[in-house]
C-alpha cells in the first residue's frame, strides 16, 4: 500500500476543483487499488432518507457538487438506502460532476426495508439488481461493488464460494472495477476472507471506531495482512453520538443509549455538538489501511461542519470538551461495550421465521 499522498490526487481536474481546498486534504490508497481516496467520503444513507437530517433535492445536489469541488472524491451508496432513492438522487447530482473526478461504490444483496424481502444472495438477483443500480446512477460502471451486510446470509462459506465469484464476474464484465464486502460483526469478515479464492479489495466497517466501540483497531493487522483497504462508516454510531440522539430503531442497548444521551446533554450545555467530536475522533484516528470515513451530507450546514473538521480541526473549546467527555463518560468502557452484533440478525430471523 502506498504512503499518504497530500498532493493533488488523480481525480483532480484543473479549473473545476477548488485547488486550495483539495491541497488541504490527505489522500490515501484504498488497499491495492488505484483509488486514492479523500479522508472523508459521501455516505448515501442520508440521501436515501434513512436519516431525517436532509434538505430538498436541490440542496442535496448542491451539497454533493460543493463537496466534490472541495476535494471529496469517494461516494458510497446502495439500493437498500431508500429502496433505490439514494442511487436515484445521486445519479441526478452526479450529472453535474465530471465522471473521472470521483470514485463510487454501490452494493448488492440487501434491497428492501421489510425484513421478509430484504435480502437475496442469488446470482440472478445480483446481476439484475446491479443493472437497475447503474440505471438509477446513470453510469455504465461503478468503481467498487460490495456485498451488503453479508452476515445476514449466516453462511460465510456461501458468501466465500458462491456470492463473491458473482462479483468477480461483474468485474470481468466491466460493470465494476473492484470488489468489497460490508458488515457489522468484525469476526465474520475473517470467516469469509479466509475461505474465498476471490480477490477482495476492500471492506466497509461501520460504528466500530467510536467512543463506545473501538473494536475496529484490533482487526486492522488482519485486514492489512490481506492487503485490504478499509472504509470506515457511521462515525457517530448511526446517530448514537449526537446531541439529538439516535433514531428509535437504533439497536444499541438502553444502557449505552443513556450514557450517550448524557454525553450529548453535557456537550449541549457547553455549546458543542457531540457528533462533531465523534467525527473528529474518527478522522484523526484514521491510519492505513483505513482510507476514508463516510459522512452524510444532506444539508449545506452539515457539509460545512464536516468540511471544517477535515480542514480546520476543532476549536480550543471543542478540544477541551472532547477530553472532558471522554473522561466523564467513556474512559472506563470496554472496546466492544456498545456492540449489537446479533441484535439485528436475531430480529431478522424472527421476522422470516428462521430458527
Amino acid at each position: 500500500m502506498s504512503s499518504d499522498c497530500s498532493t493533488l490526487p488523480p481525480t483532480f481536474l484543473p479549473g473545476w476543483h477548488k485547488e486550495e481546498d483539495v491541497k488541504k486534504m490527505t489522500y490515501m490508497q484504498l488497499g491495492e487499488t488505484d483509488m486514492m481516496v479523500s479522508p472523508v467520503g459521501i455516505g448515501g444513507c442520508v440521501v436515501g432518507g434513512v436519516y431525517p437530517d436532509k434538505g430538498d433535492l436541490e440542496e442535496i445536489m448542491k451539497c454533493v457538487e460543493v463537496a466534490m469541488r472541495s476535494g471529496v472524491n469517494y461516494v458510497d451508496t446502495a439500493p437498500f438506502y431508500g429502496e433505490g432513492k439514494s442511487e436515484e438522487v445521486l445519479g441526478q447530482a452526479l450529472r453535474r460532476v465530471p465522471r473521472h473526478t470521483y470514485y463510487i461504490g454501490t452494493k448488492v444483496c440487501r434491497y428492501m426495508a421489510d425484513w421478509k424481502n430484504a435480502f437475496d444472495f442469488s446470482e440472478e438477483r445480483i446481476l439484475a439488481e446491479l443493472d437497475k443500480s447503474l440505471q438509477r446512477l446513470q453510469l455504465s460502471y461503478v468503481d467498487l461493488i460490495q456485498i451488503h451486510d453479508f452476515e445476514f446470509c449466516q453462511d460465510p462459506e456461501r458468501i466465500a464460494k458462491e456470492t463473491l465469484p458473482v462479483l468477480e464476474k461483474i468485474v470481468k464484465s466491466g460493470k465494476a472495477r473492484y470488489i468489497g464486502i460490508t458488515g457489522y460483526p468484525l469476526e465474520e469478515f475473517h470467516k469469509v476472507l479466509d475461505a474465498t479464492d476471490v480477490k477482495v479489495d476492500a471492506v466497509l466497517s461501520y460504528a466500530r471506531n467510536i467512543f463506545v466501540d473501538m473494536s475496529l483497531k484490533a482487526h486492522i493487522p488482519y485486514f492489512e495482512s490481506k492487503s485490504l483497504g478499509v472504509i470506515n462508516a457511521s462515525p457517530t454510531g448511526m446517530g448514537l453520538l449526537t446531541n439529538n440522539g439516535p433514531q428509535p430503531w437504533h439497536p444499541a442497548s438502553k444502557e449505552i443509549k443513556a450514557i450517550c444521551a448524557a454525553a450529548g446533554a453535557y456537550c449541549a450545555s457547553r455549546g458543542v455538538e457531540l457528533g462533531k467530536l465523534s467525527v473528529y475522533h474518527n478522522i484523526y484516528n484514521q491510519k492505513q489501511p483505513v482510507a476514508t470515513t463516510l459522512l452524510g451530507v444532506g444539508r449545506m450546514e452539515i457539509l460545512k461542519l464536516n468540511m471544517d473538521i477535515v480542514t480546520e480541526g476543532l476549536t480550543d473549546t471543542e478540544e477541551q470538551v472532547l477530553h472532558e467527555v471522554i473522561e466523564k463518560f467513556f474512559s472506563d468502557m470496554d472496546n466492544n461495550a456498545a456492540g449489537w452484533d446479533n441484535v439485528e440478525v436475531e430480529e431478522y430471523n424472527k421476522a422470516v421465521g428462521k430458527d
